[in-house]
């Protein structure tokens, strides 16, 4: 292996290039060249810090040196690869991955051998060659103090990451011993190929590294390493530093004395933490960290971005305790500069409604905004991903050979068309049918191409995120709800007015289809983009008087403001509407359409059912826009938390120490100062608390761990807002369970007692909500268990993924690719066996398997093997492998919804994994689902009983019944399968700004507990 370090020095002059950046450092300056590189000067050729760099081994990273007539120099390449990327290319096999731990080993062993300490141990900061083979450590944070950086934070922690060690975590600054825990940590990733933490999310963690260490290697992985690596990497993982190597030269000691195992040797065994059945607990700090100043913001990542002036980012060195819960009740910081006074703000312009802009005058709403999904709504990596997923594969064929674009705008000239009748495909089922929610701020300054399907050069067939304008990437920002002023209504494109996507029209026959029957009754603007803009409500125009004070803006318009109260607003995006018919929805509804989301009527259901029983119904502001469903309020009493249920794991979970959960109605609003230009008010909060956590790149997980509480004590996190949504929606109990003769009947009774509409909501189909449910005999034996998931990136078990095909190279004879995003799918252990089926509604079922609220997509199929005396399509022999094997596509009318089959009914309706896909990795074209299972998520105000039927197998009592209800934003299927997607179509160069989902996105996807609760039958 090179040395690195061992650079050539001479009398040439430094390398010429022309620089992007310089910043001083200390005695010296250090200059970014347009390649990446990195120039270093000192004018003083004796400089101590030149003398010592020249004899590092294997760090900093410099390759020449030299002195000319403005000092001495240090070169230094860009980073060829960084060990953060290479571990996400992982699982890597112990050959690779042996070279890679020596050499870092090494380098902080020569650290240590003289008493140096080269800043804390971060894989972004250690730079690999192209082979893999070469090491180098780049110290900056030794550089700089070695360069007289008194400003510079040389001995902190790099901030809140899935890379801090425990104590750390905890407050401790870094050492080197800190660092060896990172090779722990280095070590389980790269050969696992996950983080030995994750799916946890940070905050918990944390915990569990702190409480319980690592879980032992996968058994495929163990059987593979040399016998001790395990127990070395486990001992370096130890949450206790008095437990782990006491030196980096141990720790080479010991990768040195590894063999290669033996062909058939058995996995090592080490100790097994009990992860599903540790206790509940919440972790309280000793004492209080003290928070260093906040660290400079590297270039391009963390620069002077408007919500650091408007105070939101924690500390970060500060923040890894704060994130782990040690915090009491925190006053959000002061901005670092005092607002305006009223009168100093210009006049916006349309071209001035970015959140920078507003946040002058309204830091607190932008705070907010910035830590909601709203905020991410255009970035989102898998919607973004999904649109051009539609766009690129729907209707393709050799007269169309780079994708209908079916979702963007069409040009009559360069559209593709279906080839009998020559109508448009492109745009047929709604131009900018994504666009205009997502990114509806492209509504107000149009620069969307059109989409060409057919020339191969096009610019218009790029991913949102390469041609919308940055004012449109706000996604639901201030400016679109601030310009809305009411819904759109029929006709209004007749005058040339917006009116969203109200109908969709057939490429099949030209019938046109409404997706709004609510326009029947009077009720406009419901779904697909339903709101009309005015830059009008907003701008003021000259000689406008009805203004702010300061005049900013005009005043909301009375009729504006009480929409932007009403449901009806919310309901414009929250019902989504599909082109194509429902198979089912035509026969039970006679629509035709699909529901893909249907989130405000499901809220217009309950509230008429509220109506009619003589109570008010909340509005989906009074929950979303509120202080429901509660605070994080101070132990004034002592008690903490112990008083909350202690079943209620996420409500335990997401207020800080110092703290307890204080439930709050809908329509409790906070009151104070709207604005600083504003008295006292009942005002809105505007984080806009979901479910989910954004995968988008940018939203870092200090802020979606965020767990310091805003003035009113709403936690700013995503995952605490969301564990407190989630905590109390549900009510979740084991009620009536019995041990009878060799059977147990264990009845599991969960109800949705605090959402207006069903849950899981919104895309309901990519949300999950189950039970693990695990039972133990008397001598603490499993009886039986279903549910398990221990790490965010595995799927449930109710089925096994073979294959997911994302490539469309297989085409038909009329060029259409075959079985893209189709998958070859068998049972797993889980798999449900209820009666009735779940999926035909219902709320009480007798069986066995998984319990998971998920609603999902249905395809309609003829069946190819036997039909039996019940109906049912069984297989043949050779099928049966698959679940898909003994089915063929039917003959479905997009128009009408008929679904042609052998099979009758429900029978006829196959289920799919993939929004849009094939019937499985072979067969069918890449389309949207013909029908939409809605039934299976949880109505409001509806128990849901399942009754397991088990047996004892002569397991004796007594029986202990653990049930867990536990949730995921996604599932890792489908992440995995857009990740491959976008991975070939990056290698095509498809994708100019690199692909929009990648495979180290799994690492974000967190198992959440809900509820628990214990049962013990005689």
């Amino acid at each position: 292996m090179t040395d690195p370090s061992n650079s050539s020095t001479s009398e040439e002059t430094a390398p010429a290039q022309a620089v992007k950046e310089r910043r001083d450092v200390g005695r010296a300056s250090c200059s970014t060249l347009v390649d990446g590189s990195e120039l270093w000067r000192w004018s003083d050729p004796a400089d101590p810090a030149v003398v010592r760099i020249g004899a590092w081994e294997g760090l900093g990273g410099f390759t020449k040196s030299g002195v000319d007539q403005q000092g001495a120099w240090q070169w230094r390449p860009a980073a060829a690869q960084r060990l953060d990327a290479w571990l996400r290319e992982g699982p890597h096999a112990w050959a690779e991955v042996r070279s890679v731990v020596v050499a870092v080993v090494e380098r902080l062993q020569w650290c240590e051998a003289r008493a140096l300490f080269p800043g804390p141990l971060d894989p972004a900061e250690v730079v690999l060659d192209e082979a893999g083979e070469d090491v180098v450590l780049r110290a900056d944070a030794m550089l700089r103090s070695l360069c007289g950086d008194t400003a510079a934070e040389t001995t902190g922690s790099p901030g809140l990451s899935r890379w801090v060690p425990p104590e750390q975590a905890n407050g401790e600054p870094w050492d080197n011993a800190a660092n060896r825990y990172v090779v722990g940590l280095v070590l389980y990733r790269a050969l696992c190929g996950h983080h030995p933490f994750s799916g946890q999310g940070l905050r918990r963690g944390l915990q569990q590294q702190a409480q319980q260490g690592a879980a032992p290697f996968p058994d495929e992985v163990a059987r593979e390493v040399p016998p001790g690596l395990q127990s070395l990497c486990l001992q370096l993982l130890e949450p206790q530093v008095s437990g782990r190597p006491a030196s980096a030269k141990a720790v080479a000691q010991r990768l040195e004395s590894l063999e290669s195992p033996p062909a058939a040797s058995p996995p090592e065994r080490p100790r097994t933490p009990n992860v599903t059945q540790a206790p509940v607990a919440v972790v309280r700090a000793k004492k209080p960290a003290t928070p260093s100043p906040p660290r400079a913001a590297s270039a391009g990542h963390r620069g002077d971005r408007w919500w650091r002036r408007v105070g939101i980012v924690a500390p970060l060195v500060g923040g890894a305790a704060l994130a782990l819960g040690m915090s009491t009740f925190v006053e959000p910081p002061a901005p670092a500069a005092p607002p305006p006074q009223v009168g100093d703000a210009a006049p916006l312009t349309l071209d001035q409604t970015s959140a920078d802009d507003c946040a002058a005058c309204h830091p607190r709403q932008v705070a907010q905004w910035s830590q909601s999904v709203m905020a991410h709504a255009a970035r989102s990596p898998m919607f973004q991903a999904l649109e051009i997923l539609i766009q690129e594969q729907v209707g393709r064929s050799f007269d169309c050979p780079e994708g209908a674009g079916a979702l963007r705008s069409v040009d009559p000239r360069t559209a593709c068309r279906e080839p009998n009748e020559g109508r448009a495909i492109t745009g047929s089922g709604g131009e900018l049918w994504c666009v205009n929610c997502h990114a509806a701020g492209e509504n107000l300054k149009p620069v969307m191409p059109a989409w060409d399907g057919r020339a191969r050069n096009s610019a218009s067939r790029r991913p949102l995120r390469d041609l919308l304008p940055d004012s449109a990437m706000e996604g639901i920002s201030c400016a679109v709800c601030h310009t809305t002023h009411g819904p759109v209504r029929p006709g209004d494109e007749e005058l040339g007015r917006y009116e969203g996507n109200p109908g969709w029209v057939s490429f099949i026959t030209g019938d046109r289809f409404s997706s709004r029957p609510e326009d029947r009754r009077g009720l406009f603007g419901i779904a697909n983009s339903g709101y009309s803009l005015d830059p009008g409500v907003l701008i003021a125009g000259p000689g406008d008087d009805d203004r702010v004070p300061g005049g900013a803006h005009r005043r909301t318009p009375p009729e504006t403001r009480e929409y932007l109260r009403r449901s009806e607003f919310c309901g414009a995006c929250h019902d989504v509407r599909l082109f194509g018919t429902d198979v089912v929805g035509a026969r039970d509804r006679g629509e035709h359409f699909k529901r893909l989301r249907n989130a405000y009527s499901e809220w217009d259901a309950w509230a008429t059912a509220e109506r009619r029983a003589g109570r008010q119904p909340a509005s989906c502001q009074d929950c979303h826009m509120s202080e429901f469903p509660g605070l994080c309020v101070p132990d004034g009493d002592g008690l903490g938390a112990s008083f909350i249920d202690p079943g209620a794991t996420a409500l335990l979970r997401a207020c800080p120490p110092g703290t307890h959960f204080e439930s709050r109605q809908p329509g409790d609003y906070p009151k104070g100062r709207a604005s600083i230009a504003s008295d006292e008010a009942t005002i809105t909060t505007h984080y806009f608390s979901g479910v989910d956590a954004p995968l988008t790149p940018g939203m870092v997980e200090e802020l979606i761990e965020d767990p310091r509480l805003d003035e009113t004590g709403v936690p700013r996190g995503l995952s605490p807002r969301r564990d407190i949504l989630l905590g109390r929606t549900f009510r979740f109990e084991v009620r009536g369970a019995e041990a009878r003769g060799g059977l147990l009947t264990i009845p599991v009774e969960l109800e949705n007692e605090n959402a207006g509409h069903r849950v899981p909501a919104g895309f309901s189909q990519e949300r999950e909500i189950w039970v693990h449910l695990r039972v133990t005999d008397a001598e603490g034996r499993l009886v039986y268990e279903v549910g398990r998931v221990d790490r965010g990136d595995e799927d449930l078990h109710d089925k096994q993924f073979v294959r997911v095909n994302v490539d469309d190279r297989l085409v038909d004879a009329q060029g259409q690719p075959q079985g893209v995003f189709g998958a070859d799918v068998r049972d797993g252990p889980d798999v449900p066996q209820w009666s009735p089926s779940p999926r035909l509604g219902g709320s009480r079922f007798r069986g066995k398997g998984l319990i998971n609220l998920q609603n999902g997509f249905l395809r309609c199929v003829t069946c190819i093997g036997r039909i039996d005396a019940s109906g049912r399509c069984q297989p043949l022999p050779g099928q049966g492998n698959f679940r898909a094997d003994r089915f063929a596509d039917g003959q479905y009318d997009l128009d009408t919804g008929e679904c042609g089959s052998n099979l009758v009914g429900d029978e006829a309706l196959f289920e799919i994994y993939f929004p849009v896909g094939a019937l499985d990795a072979t067969r069918g074209g890449t389309r949207g689902p013909d029908a939409i299972i809605d039934t299976r998520s949880a109505p409001p105000g509806v128990p849901l009983r399942y009754a397991y039927e088990l047996p004892t197998n002569g397991a004796s009592g007594p029986f202990t019944v653990d049930a867990r209800l536990m949730f995921r934003a996604f599932p890792p299927f489908l992440v995995r399968a857009f990740a491959d997607y976008e991975a070939i179509q990056d290698a095509r160069g498809n994708r100019p700004s690199g692909p929009l989902v990648t495979h180290d996105m799994l690492e974000r996807l967190e198992v959440v507990e809900l509820n628990r609760v214990r049962v013990t039958l005689p």
